[in-house]
């Protein structure tokens, strides 16, 4: 990796359990796994990062993925450097500017201390000067950087695409030795696939884990709106971490006796949700028992991705007091039994709709309260 600048990033991960991880940066937490530095740096709501140099920079992520574990990893960008017919200056190794007129940025993975894989993206026209002939299109490259660089599969895109600098979804999936691509503007499209070969397998022999980050080519200036990995560690079993003593017929009785007005069934009303990071995993029928901090949330019924892992009994949330009335601090459970703790806020809306907010992932979930039970 001789030709690289490797920039290292520490992750923060003492809030998650070390069974499931989901791990992103955002506006919301700062960026904090960053280390700001001339290339790194926060604006606003966005990390920019900005390559004035004639060589490529990679910014490694520090959170070690075990090798045989199957990942996620999405970021929302533009390259802020992709302006038509305009080209960017650079400094060269001997300080000489060159120009450079077609930027290309992107995501890495599977990044070990023998090498790496990048998603590459660019844009480029066919004929500038005659708008007559002249298309826009964006190349995404998938590219292997063990020893050498080797482009194993592009494909060309003209529509579903930013083709100017603005917000693109970019992600990778790594499953089962399978590599898939996914980019777009509103929607997340797969566009490349790759089976990993002997060869490719061999040149992780011996490393324990990967990493993933980010992928800034000469004169590039990307800006990330967030970016997420998540990976599982099945050394323990998550569903055994969220069991309760709680059955139905148990709650019924609790509840049959209770005199909190917020203790009971509660049942899917409504979301609204970004989809691209936050999807429903059903329309949930949930129990609240009241706790010397707040609330456990049961799940009773209604899940729809991952059916099989759940049933009557299991934590679906928490739900911490805060200083203001009928308000709190929380904890999801998702479809997968991953934890979601960052900016998870809750609260009751005339005694009978409970809200939980996502506002990292700009979505809610509505419950509404079931008073017949």
């Amino acid at each position: 990796m001789k030709n690289y600048v490797l920039i290292a990033l520490i992750i923060i991960v003492a809030t998650l359990p070390a069974r499931a991880f989901t791990i992103y940066n955002t506006k919301y937490n700062n960026f904090e796994s960053i280390n700001y530095n001339k290339v790194a740096t926060v604006n606003g709501d966005y990390l920019q990062l900005n390559n004035k140099t004639s060589r490529n920079i990679i910014v490694i992520d520090t959170t070690n993925v075990d090798i045989f574990t199957n990942y996620k990893y999405y970021i929302k960008f533009a390259n802020l450097h992709n302006k038509e017919g305009k080209s960017y200056k650079v400094v060269d190794s001997q300080g000489k500017s060159k120009s450079v007129s077609s930027t290309e940025c992107g995501l890495v993975f599977n990044h070990t201390s023998q090498g790496c894989w990048r998603v590459a993206v660019s844009c480029s026209n066919s004929s500038l000067y005659n708008e007559s002939v002249d298309s826009r299109t964006m190349t995404v490259k998938l590219i292997r950087d063990f020893g050498s660089s080797n482009v194993v599969k592009q494909v060309t895109l003209n529509s579903g695409v930013d083709l100017d600098d603005g917000y693109n979804y970019l992600g990778v999936t790594v499953e089962d030795n399978i590599i898939t691509v996914k980019i777009g503007k509103d929607q997340l499209k797969d566009v490349l696939y790759y089976q990993l070969t002997a060869s490719d397998v061999e040149s992780t022999t011996g490393t324990p884990s990967v990493k993933v980050g980010y992928y800034v080519g000469p004169a590039a200036m990307i800006s990330i709106e967030r970016a997420v990995l998540s990976f599982n560690d099945q050394s323990q079993s998550p569903v055994a971490n969220l069991e309760t003593h709680w059955t139905r017929e148990a709650l019924d009785r609790h509840f049959a006796a209770s005199k909190n007005p917020y203790e009971g069934y509660w049942t899917y009303l409504d979301r609204d949700m970004e989809d691209q990071w936050l999807k429903l995993g059903g329309r949930y029928t949930i129990a609240l028992v009241e706790n010397d901090n707040g609330y456990d949330v049961i799940y009773v019924d209604g899940a729809q991705v991952k059916k099989s892992m759940w049933h009557t009994g299991m934590k679906k949330a928490e739900m911490n007091q805060t200083i203001f009335t009928d308000n709190f601090t929380g904890k999801w459970f998702d479809a997968t039994l991953q934890p979601i703790t960052d900016d998870v806020f809750v609260t009751f809306e005339s005694g009978v709709i409970l809200n939980f907010k996502f506002p990292v992932y700009k979505s809610q979930i509505r419950f509404s309260k079931v008073l017949n039970e």
